[in-house]
């Protein structure tokens, strides 16, 4: 039997590698977009993010805005061959605290402006039994050379956060058009923490073990900027439309390496220290409607549009195309302090069939939010908001049933939302 240690041990070990950057910026931005789904002609204190022009119309005061959500995903890849110990492997994400932050100042016609978010990434994703890449360069050794089975411990955990800052001024030319800019300076954080453990090929009287064990501690940092250019149109007095654009965000991530196992059995080792990765953040559209049907009932469509294949990712950005998502929200007035939203968003994915793999997918969804608002009085209001996320499933293509793998995601968020006006 003949087993090639040095291959082996560079596929399995190359999955802990394959995690990119974050390909489309968080939209969920705040408590009401998640339960609108659709805020891109927003005049409340989330409109430094998805409207900064629509600021322009708030009245004349300081405000400030403060929210957080708590989401849970499951990632479920599938396998199809009996070769594997397992027909799925599961990987969960729980995010206790994703906070927004903003605060308006406007006096007249000029109002200034800022936020913090978590503009990509924002949590971590564990597989606490490994995944297909994994296992699948023992399972192909089954019931070849008179091996029989394979074992192996196989962990891995991936984290991905991009903080952001944002500052700018918004500037309304007459009481139907208002224009905004703003500068927005981003850090992101990528981790990768795994082992590969008692690696073994059974045959009927004996064992192999083809590599040592091995754990990979590291991460990957860095910083990038860009700017946010805003338009709001106010037609008449039931339209409002507001436009963004925001430039690509140029980011280079630097790796820090605590531990590389992998230099056990390859040289250079998978995990370098100090060596740099491109992982851009796209360059976005966002276009949002707004419309007061009567009195009590507002209606809003939203579009948003990513230019993935502009972005430097290694390479990776040839296996992508552009993408986008689309959708509806109503807004209805219970009571002049209650009401209750509801939005639905359909979302395209920028990957491939050619690009997906088990760690780095990505999968069509459909989404519906609801909520709640209330003004506790002239100063302060809350918003209590859900949403869940259904995804389609998709693959890697590969007709082999011994490689091919579906994928497929869920995805829950609660939130809470408070504005105040300090004067």
């Amino acid at each position: 039997m003949i087993i090639n240690k040095r291959l082996l041990a560079f596929a399995m070990l190359f999955v802990l590698l394959s995690i990119c950057s974050a390909m489309i910026t968080n939209t969920n931005q705040s408590s009401e977009y998640m339960g609108t789904l659709n805020r891109n002609a927003s005049t409340d204190l989330d409109a430094v993010l998805y409207n900064p022009a629509g600021l322009s119309y708030l009245d004349d005061g300081t405000y400030l805005y403060l929210s957080s959500q708590t989401v849970w995903q499951t990632r479920e890849v599938t396998v199809f061959d009996d070769a594997y110990n397992k027909d799925s492997y599961v990987g969960d994400t729980f995010v206790p605290v994703f906070p927004n932050f903003y605060f308006a100042h406007k006096k007249d016609a000029l109002t200034i402006f800022g936020g913090f978010m978590p503009i990509g990434g924002g949590g971590s994703a564990a597989y606490e039994e490994g995944l297909p890449s994994f296992d699948e360069l023992l399972a192909v050794f089954v019931g070849t050379q008179g091996i029989t089975d394979y074992s192996v411990d196989a962990s891995f955990t991936g984290s991905s956060i991009y903080f952001a800052g944002q500052a700018g001024a918004a500037y309304a030319l007459n009481d139907k058009i208002s224009l905004a800019a703003a500068f927005r300076y981003v850090t992101a954080t990528n981790t990768y923490e795994g082992h590969l453990l008692d690696a073994t090929l059974i045959l009927p009287d004996t064992s192999v073990n083809p590599v040592p064990d091995i754990y990979v501690d590291s991460k990957r940092s860095g910083s990038g900027y860009t700017a946010v250019f805003s338009l709001n149109l106010v037609p008449n007095d039931k339209l409002r439309i507001g436009l963004r654009y925001e430039p690509i965000t140029k980011l280079e991530l630097t790796s820090e390496t605590t531990t590389d196992g992998t230099g056990a059995v390859l040289d250079p080792p998978m995990f370098p220290d100090d060596e740099v990765y491109s992982e851009d953040i796209p360059a976005q559209l966002g276009i949002g409607v707004s419309y007061q049907l009567s009195e009590k009932l507002r209606t809003e469509l939203g579009f948003n549009y990513w230019f993935n294949t502009a972005c430097d990712w290694d390479g990776d950005e040839e296996l992508v195309v552009n993408d986008f998502n689309a959708g509806l929200a109503v807004d209805y007035a219970l009571s002049d302090a209650l009401s209750v939203n509801a939005g639905y968003l359909f979302a395209t994915t920028g990957p491939t069939e050619d690009y997906n793999t088990d760690l780095d997918f990505g999968v069509p969804s459909n989404t519906v939010g609801a909520g709640i608002k209330y003004i506790l009085n002239p100063k302060m209001s809350i918003a209590l908001n859900t949403s869940n996320t259904f995804y389609g499933t998709t693959s890697n293509g590969k007709s082999n049933p011994f490689f091919k793998q579906e994928y497929d995601k869920s995805a829950f968020v609660v939130s809470f939302g408070i504005q105040y006006k300090l004067k």
